[in-house]
């Protein structure tokens, strides 16, 4: 995976790109739970950021976290 932190199909596939284990845990677990939820919650409206909530606290800040680095990430790629 080049341009994409995770993904999950409808076939049930979770897929993660390797340079996560090079970032912070949490925001590992950030990944890992958002893609979770979307075995049954498959968009961002207000039961999946509550759930998100509940199993994160406060995962805004893992997610910008990830934004930064994806950020960084795209600064670095070769054009």
């Amino acid at each position: 995976m080049k341009n994409k932190w995770a993904s999950c199909s409808t076939a049930g596939n979770l897929t993660f790109n390797s340079e996560l284990l090079n970032l912070d845990k949490n925001v590992g677990d950030y990944v890992i739970v958002h893609e979770l939820l979307h075995f049954n919650i498959p968009n961002h409206g207000r039961l999946w950021k509550s759930l998100m909530r509940a199993y994160l606290g406060e995962y805004e800040r893992y997610e910008e976290k990830l934004r930064k680095s994806a950020h960084q990430k795209a600064l670095l790629r070769p054009q």
